[in-house]
Protein backbone atom coordinates (compact mmCIF):
# COMPACT_ATOMS: atom_id res chain seq x y z
CA UNK A 1 0.00 0.00 0.00
CA UNK A 2 2.78 2.40 1.18
CA UNK A 3 4.81 1.68 -2.18
CA UNK A 4 1.81 2.25 -4.12
CA UNK A 5 0.32 5.29 -2.83
CA UNK A 6 4.12 7.04 -2.81
CA UNK A 7 5.51 5.99 -6.23
CA UNK A 8 1.76 6.30 -8.02
CA UNK A 9 3.30 2.62 -9.74
CA UNK A 10 0.95 1.49 -12.53
CA UNK A 11 0.39 -1.43 -12.46
CA UNK A 12 -0.44 -4.05 -15.05
CA UNK A 13 -2.64 -7.15 -15.07
CA UNK A 14 -1.00 -9.43 -13.03
CA UNK A 15 0.09 -6.99 -10.49
CA UNK A 16 -3.65 -6.05 -10.02
CA UNK A 17 -3.90 -10.29 -9.73
CA UNK A 18 -1.30 -10.64 -7.39
CA UNK A 19 -2.68 -7.61 -5.53
CA UNK A 20 -5.99 -8.53 -4.69
CA UNK A 21 -7.36 -5.57 -6.39
CA UNK A 22 -8.69 -7.19 -9.59
CA UNK A 23 -10.32 -10.74 -9.37
CA UNK A 24 -10.49 -11.73 -13.13
CA UNK A 25 -8.12 -10.65 -16.04
CA UNK A 26 -10.11 -11.05 -19.96
CA UNK A 27 -8.64 -10.16 -22.95
CA UNK A 28 -10.01 -7.18 -24.90
CA UNK A 29 -11.05 -9.25 -27.74
CA UNK A 30 -13.62 -10.95 -25.68
CA UNK A 31 -14.99 -8.56 -24.16
CA UNK A 32 -17.96 -8.30 -26.21
CA UNK A 33 -18.41 -12.28 -26.56
CA UNK A 34 -18.56 -11.93 -22.24
CA UNK A 35 -20.99 -9.36 -21.94
CA UNK A 36 -23.32 -11.27 -23.99
CA UNK A 37 -23.05 -14.39 -21.92
CA UNK A 38 -23.80 -11.87 -18.61
CA UNK A 39 -26.77 -11.19 -19.82
CA UNK A 40 -27.97 -14.46 -21.03
CA UNK A 41 -26.75 -15.71 -17.93
CA UNK A 42 -28.70 -13.23 -15.96
CA UNK A 43 -31.77 -14.61 -17.68
CA UNK A 44 -32.54 -17.23 -15.42
CA UNK A 45 -36.83 -18.02 -15.25
CA UNK A 46 -35.53 -19.97 -11.54
CA UNK A 47 -34.32 -17.50 -8.93
CA UNK A 48 -33.32 -20.12 -6.53
CA UNK A 49 -30.64 -21.02 -9.20
CA UNK A 50 -29.10 -17.37 -10.29
CA UNK A 51 -26.98 -17.67 -7.50
CA UNK A 52 -23.94 -15.31 -8.40
CA UNK A 53 -24.54 -15.54 -12.29
CA UNK A 54 -21.38 -13.32 -12.82
CA UNK A 55 -19.36 -15.62 -11.05
CA UNK A 56 -19.03 -18.67 -13.74
CA UNK A 57 -19.08 -16.74 -16.39
CA UNK A 58 -15.95 -14.34 -15.54
CA UNK A 59 -13.95 -17.33 -14.43
CA UNK A 60 -14.38 -19.22 -17.82
CA UNK A 61 -13.34 -15.68 -19.91
CA UNK A 62 -10.74 -15.84 -17.70
CA UNK A 63 -7.31 -15.70 -18.79
CA UNK A 64 -5.93 -18.83 -17.09
CA UNK A 65 -2.32 -18.21 -18.78
CA UNK A 66 -1.32 -15.37 -16.83
CA UNK A 67 1.26 -15.91 -14.36
CA UNK A 68 1.33 -13.78 -11.27
CA UNK A 69 5.09 -14.74 -10.18
CA UNK A 70 6.21 -12.77 -13.12
CA UNK A 71 4.18 -9.61 -11.96
CA UNK A 72 6.56 -6.63 -11.04
CA UNK A 73 5.03 -6.63 -7.40
CA UNK A 74 5.51 -10.23 -7.13
CA UNK A 75 9.49 -9.73 -8.32
CA UNK A 76 10.20 -6.82 -5.80
CA UNK A 77 7.63 -7.77 -2.70
CA UNK A 78 10.85 -8.53 -0.56
CA UNK A 79 12.60 -5.16 -1.53
CA UNK A 80 9.25 -3.54 -1.39
CA UNK A 81 8.35 -5.37 2.10
CA UNK A 82 11.85 -4.26 3.08
CA UNK A 83 11.58 -0.41 2.47
CA UNK A 84 7.71 0.38 2.92
CA UNK A 85 6.34 -2.14 5.31
CA UNK A 86 5.79 -0.66 8.74
CA UNK A 87 8.11 2.67 8.25
CA UNK A 88 7.14 5.68 10.30
CA UNK A 89 8.14 8.55 8.04
CA UNK A 90 8.81 9.02 4.59
CA UNK A 91 13.03 9.99 5.51
CA UNK A 92 12.72 6.02 7.19
CA UNK A 93 11.53 4.66 3.72
CA UNK A 94 14.42 6.89 2.13
CA UNK A 95 17.42 5.61 4.46
CA UNK A 96 15.95 2.25 3.86
CA UNK A 97 16.26 2.52 0.06
CA UNK A 98 19.77 3.62 0.06
CA UNK A 99 20.93 0.78 2.43
CA UNK A 100 20.05 -1.42 -0.36
CA UNK A 101 23.08 -0.09 -2.33
CA UNK A 102 23.99 1.24 -5.93
CA UNK A 103 23.42 -2.45 -7.15
CA UNK A 104 20.12 -2.59 -6.26
CA UNK A 105 17.71 -1.71 -9.38
CA UNK A 106 14.70 -1.91 -7.33
CA UNK A 107 16.39 0.84 -5.10
CA UNK A 108 17.82 3.06 -7.44
CA UNK A 109 15.07 3.67 -9.47
CA UNK A 110 12.52 3.91 -6.59
CA UNK A 111 14.49 6.53 -5.12
CA UNK A 112 14.47 8.22 -8.46
CA UNK A 113 11.30 8.21 -8.64
CA UNK A 114 10.30 9.19 -5.46
CA UNK A 115 13.33 12.67 -5.98
CA UNK A 116 10.87 13.99 -8.17
CA UNK A 117 7.16 13.53 -6.46
CA UNK A 118 6.10 16.66 -3.99
CA UNK A 119 7.90 16.56 -0.55
CA UNK A 120 4.93 17.34 1.08
CA UNK A 121 2.42 15.42 -1.22
CA UNK A 122 4.95 12.60 -0.01
CA UNK A 123 4.51 13.17 3.99
CA UNK A 124 0.94 13.81 3.34
CA UNK A 125 0.21 10.44 2.08
CA UNK A 126 2.20 8.46 4.64
CA UNK A 127 0.25 10.26 6.91
CA UNK A 128 -3.18 9.97 5.71
CA UNK A 129 -2.07 5.77 4.91
CA UNK A 130 -1.64 5.90 8.84
CA UNK A 131 -4.80 7.71 9.63
CA UNK A 132 -7.04 5.80 6.96
CA UNK A 133 -6.44 2.78 8.91
CA UNK A 134 -7.72 3.52 12.15
CA UNK A 135 -10.60 4.92 11.13
CA UNK A 136 -13.52 3.33 12.66
CA UNK A 137 -15.74 3.82 9.36
CA UNK A 138 -15.55 4.56 5.96
CA UNK A 139 -17.41 7.91 7.00
CA UNK A 140 -14.44 8.82 9.04
CA UNK A 141 -11.93 7.83 6.21
CA UNK A 142 -14.03 10.07 3.47
CA UNK A 143 -14.27 12.86 6.27
CA UNK A 144 -10.58 13.14 6.31
CA UNK A 145 -9.54 12.68 2.62
CA UNK A 146 -11.99 15.44 1.80
CA UNK A 147 -9.96 17.92 4.09
CA UNK A 148 -6.87 16.67 2.33
CA UNK A 149 -8.50 17.47 -1.19
CA UNK A 150 -9.50 20.55 -0.16
CA UNK A 151 -5.90 21.75 1.67
CA UNK A 152 -4.49 20.50 -1.80
CA UNK A 153 -6.55 22.99 -3.64
CA UNK A 154 -5.55 25.77 -1.50
CA UNK A 155 -3.90 28.76 -3.81
CA UNK A 156 -0.19 27.84 -3.81
CA UNK A 157 -0.40 24.54 -3.20
CA UNK A 158 2.27 22.02 -5.02
CA UNK A 159 -0.46 20.92 -6.76
CA UNK A 160 -1.18 23.45 -9.01
CA UNK A 161 2.68 23.70 -9.58
CA UNK A 162 2.06 20.21 -11.14
CA UNK A 163 -0.18 20.84 -13.41
CA UNK A 164 1.57 23.33 -14.89
CA UNK A 165 5.08 21.81 -14.98
CA UNK A 166 2.80 18.02 -16.15
CA UNK A 167 -0.05 19.47 -18.64
CA UNK A 168 0.41 23.20 -19.50
CA UNK A 169 4.26 24.20 -19.72
CA UNK A 170 4.71 20.64 -20.31
CA UNK A 171 8.88 21.39 -19.16
CA UNK A 172 8.58 18.19 -16.59
CA UNK A 173 10.45 20.52 -13.98
CA UNK A 174 7.92 21.51 -11.03
CA UNK A 175 9.11 23.48 -8.82
CA UNK A 176 8.10 21.92 -5.27
CA UNK A 177 7.96 24.62 -2.83
CA UNK A 178 9.10 23.48 0.17
CA UNK A 179 11.61 21.75 -1.89
CA UNK A 180 12.88 19.31 0.28
CA UNK A 181 10.99 16.48 2.88
CA UNK A 182 13.55 18.52 6.18
CA UNK A 183 11.78 21.68 5.13
CA UNK A 184 7.98 19.68 5.17
CA UNK A 185 7.16 20.36 8.99
CA UNK A 186 4.56 18.30 11.40
CA UNK A 187 2.90 21.60 11.05
CA UNK A 188 2.94 21.89 7.46
CA UNK A 189 1.38 17.96 7.44
CA UNK A 190 -0.91 18.80 9.89
CA UNK A 191 -2.52 21.35 8.33
CA UNK A 192 -3.92 18.78 5.76
CA UNK A 193 -6.23 17.23 8.42
CA UNK A 194 -7.37 20.15 9.93
CA UNK A 195 -11.46 20.51 10.15
CA UNK A 196 -13.45 22.34 7.78
CA UNK A 197 -16.02 24.00 10.10
CA UNK A 198 -19.39 24.33 7.70
CA UNK A 199 -17.36 23.06 4.97
CA UNK A 200 -16.71 19.90 6.10
CA UNK A 201 -17.70 16.73 4.54
CA UNK A 202 -21.37 15.46 5.84
CA UNK A 203 -21.97 12.25 4.94
CA UNK A 204 -26.22 10.41 6.61
CA UNK A 205 -24.91 7.74 8.34
CA UNK A 206 -21.42 7.98 8.36
CA UNK A 207 -21.65 6.74 12.28
CA UNK A 208 -22.76 3.39 10.75
CA UNK A 209 -21.12 2.75 7.94
CA UNK A 210 -18.06 -0.10 8.11
CA UNK A 211 -15.32 0.00 6.26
Amino acid sequence: GNYLALTGARLKAEDLLYAGIATHYVKSDQLEEMKGSLIDASKVDDSSKLGDCAASVLMSFHDHTIDLEKSFLSQNRQEIDYAFDGKDSVEEIYTSLESMGSDSQFGQSTLETLSQMSPTSLKVTLEGLKRGSKAQNIGEALQMEYRMSQAFMREGSDFYEGIRAALVDKDGNPKWSPASLEEVTDGIVESYFEKLGDRELCLVGKESAKL
